[in-house]
């Protein structure tokens, strides 16, 4: 019987995930360095110095700085070349930090610190900068832009599989759902990197965002735990882990409002509603993608905030009646929803 649980349990977390992008977050930036400490040749230096972009945007910087933050085993466990290796990292973070407007590095202050992970710019500091010039240098940076107001965004909470990539959904060709890339765009407001996936998978969601092209923030995960006891019919614990997930994100970002996306397989539309309860006056919509027209409970339904919808189109078309998006960009997800 364990067996079997296992064997179901990898085919559903496998089940319509294409990953032939893997790791491409990691490609992206793989050529982000700062300058070449140990190299004299001055084609190189030139050749590095291409890669940085004159003020880039808040949301380029921090996945610049997550990719920089990503701990690699040094092959050699030298202690020289760790340091080496410590300051370069340091370097680059700093880097990144001055090629940022003041009012880019507020809002990359804003959305570091939003995600439901152990990263904050708190952690930055004392964890990728040990060395006390260094850090005091990123510090005054830091302390420069946290003066600056800055307009709190909305966030969006989404699910993974049926929601955004169809894993269980023959008739749809691609990574993600028609539409999803626009509806989401449409969604995260003027500053991206507000969209944080809250899933039940206990893995694997990283490769799958980055094949269907979806830009976020964080990534929230459930367990296999939870995964097993779905299977055997048992709700309540990945019901109670998504609520857990969701309440942070909430509690992270006190001063934003959020809109909530789902669908009808297993629990986000009791998820959803007791987010509702705990946060009446801060959410604006939740979503359920009806994948299998199961009946959903009467209290969902009938919920103001509550959108159910059969693809992007109909969601469109529901958040601009209410006045979430605009009449544009409702036109542009039906476009392209009409177009796949």
């Amino acid at each position: 019987m364990k067996g079997i649980l296992i064997l179901i349990l990898v085919s559903q977390l496998s089940s319509g995930c294409k990953t032939n992008n893997f790791g491409k977050s990691r490609q992206l930036f793989s050529n982000f360095t700062t300058v070449n400490l140990f190299k004299n040749d001055k084609n190189q230096t030139k050749k590095s110095s291409n890669y940085y972009n004159l003020n880039i945007s808040a949301y380029e910087a921090k996945m610049k700085i997550d990719i920089l933050c990503q701990k690699r085993e040094n092959i050699r466990k030298n202690i020289a070349i760790n340091n080496i290796h410590d300051r370069s990292t340091a370097l680059s973070i700093i880097k990144t930090l001055e090629l940022m407007t003041k009012s880019e590095r507020a809002n990359f202050l804003r959305i570091y610190d939003s995600g439901n992970h152990k990263n904050t710019i708190k952690s930055l500091l004392s964890q990728e900068i040990k060395h006390e010039y260094l850090r005091k240098r990123a510090e005054d940076l830091i302390n420069e832009a946290s003066t600056i107001h800055i307009k709190n965004e909305r966030i969006i909470v989404s699910d993974l599989d049926n929601t955004i990539l169809p894993s269980n959904d023959p008739s749809v060709n691609g990574y993600a759902y028609p539409g999803t890339i626009k509806l989401l765009q449409a969604l995260d407001q003027k500053i991206k990197g507000d969209i944080h996936i809250v899933t039940a998978r206990p893995f694997g969601a990283r490769n799958a965002l980055n094949s269907a092209e979806v830009e976020y923030n964080s990534i929230s995960y459930g367990n296999i735990c939870g995964i097993a006891t779905w299977l055997l019919g048992f709700q309540n614990s990945i019901k109670e882990r998504k609520i857990k997930n969701i309440r942070k994100l909430m509690d992270r970002n006190t001063k934003s409002n959020v809109i909530l996306i789902g669908d009808d397989r297993q629990v986000d539309a009791e998820v959803y509603l007791q987010i509702i309860k705990d946060y009446p006056d801060r959410v604006e919509a939740a979503l359920i993608h009806n994948v299998l027209e199961k009946k959903l409970p009467d209290a969902f339904s009938k919920n103001p905030r509550s959108i159910i919808y059969n693809d992007f189109s109909d969601a469109a078309d529901s958040l601009h009646s209410r006045g979430i998006i605009t009449k544009r960009q409702s036109e542009e997800i039906t476009n392209t929803v009409g177009r796949n």
